[in-house]
């Protein structure tokens, strides 16, 4: 009988669904070893059809912690967990009291985070933002695997990216500001990109309730609830992309598609001064200032510097050592 793997990700429309998606990969990699749950808390009410459909995909079965807060969710998921578990924790709010009620319980406890403002008790962390250990605390005996390699990517991401002479600001580009977008940056930026490049095409990838005001524009096309395959086609088809420094990047890394990125929230920092630092994207700044300054700083991009930012780096042999690492606990 195969060893349980609990993974919680909580996601919905008004929290987003980013680390729903990463901790979907991450049971997509252990799904042949290990029998994998995805629990989940939604606080806009029951697991959508897009979640499950993820859940179903990536091998793994749904447990939905059916509750009216975060804190009643944080007891039922307890509950669930059986001694032989090994628990996966994906989010920034998971304190170190509650950590040690999972370690109490669980065979197991591994904590995805790139926060780092609290001590951990988990017996391995790791991250995708290019930390070290000791940006973290940590217990003596806690395992740590930090860096962009160490990020988790659905299965089409994989594939062989096919090689194409990619121009800037060529045709094509997309934008994607995260599916909840609370700071409304999506309408925003397809309007500075449209400003600077009226003749680009413009590729939106937005959540369902992220508005998008330029609908009769013919050069612009809204993409919702697209499965990774589908961003994968997007991405090899442009010469460009717009993200903020999270998740989203890291993936168009996996198909060599030059990026442009900036941050709007704390915790996108220190991957943006890092892949500043290292060439891995062109700096836009702050996305929250006014669109006049991130116009004159698009405009001043070196469009042979923007075409070259392309990182290489070996998910492939880093998702075979994550199998490893969870066979080992």
């Amino acid at each position: 009988m195969k060893r349980r793997v609990i993974l919680r990700a909580d996601a919905g429309s008004s929290i987003g669904f980013g680390h729903f998606i990463r901790t979907s990969a991450l049971a997509s990699y252990l799904r042949h070893d290990f029998e994998c749950v995805i629990a989940s808390h939604n606080p806009d009410g029951p697991l959508t059809p897009y979640q499950l459909e993820v859940i179903e995909q990536c091998g793994a079965s749904a447990q939905h912690l059916r509750a009216a807060s975060i804190d009643t969710a944080n007891e039922v998921f307890l509950q669930n967990i059986d001694k032989n578990d090994i628990v996966v924790l994906d989010n920034y709010y998971y304190a170190t009291s509650y950590q040690q009620k999972i370690k109490e319980k669980a065979r197991a406890l591994v904590c995805i985070d790139d926060v780092h403002d609290r001590h951990f008790v988990a017996d391995v962390v790791m991250t995708f933002c290019p930390l070290e250990r000791n940006d973290f605390s940590l217990e003596p005996y806690t395992r740590f695997f930090g860096g962009i390699e160490w990020a988790f990517l659905r299965e089409p991401f994989f594939r062989k990216s096919v090689e194409s002479s990619r121009k800037f600001p060529g045709k094509k580009m997309v934008i994607a500001m995260g599916g909840a977008d609370p700071f409304r940056l999506t309408d925003k930026m397809v309007g500075v990109v449209r400003n600077v490049f009226p003749d680009v095409e413009i590729c939106v990838i937005a959540g369902q309730t992220v508005e998008v005001s330029r609908i009769d524009d013919d050069k612009i096309s809204i993409y919702r609830k697209l499965s990774a395959g589908q961003i994968v086609e997007l991405f090899d088809s442009a010469d460009w992309g717009l993200f903020p420094a999270s998740t989203i990047c890291v993936e168009a890394f996996a198909r060599n598609l030059p990026v442009v990125a900036g941050h709007y929230v704390d915790n996108q920092r220190e991957f943006y001064e890092h892949g500043v630092a290292n060439g891995w994207f062109a700096p836009l700044g702050n996305l929250t200032a006014d669109e006049n300054s991130l116009r004159k700083q698009l405009e001043s991009f070196n469009p042979e510097i923007i075409s070259a930012a392309r990182p290489d780096f070996d998910f492939r042999a880093r998702r075979e050592e994550t199998v490893d690492i969870f066979k080992s606990l």
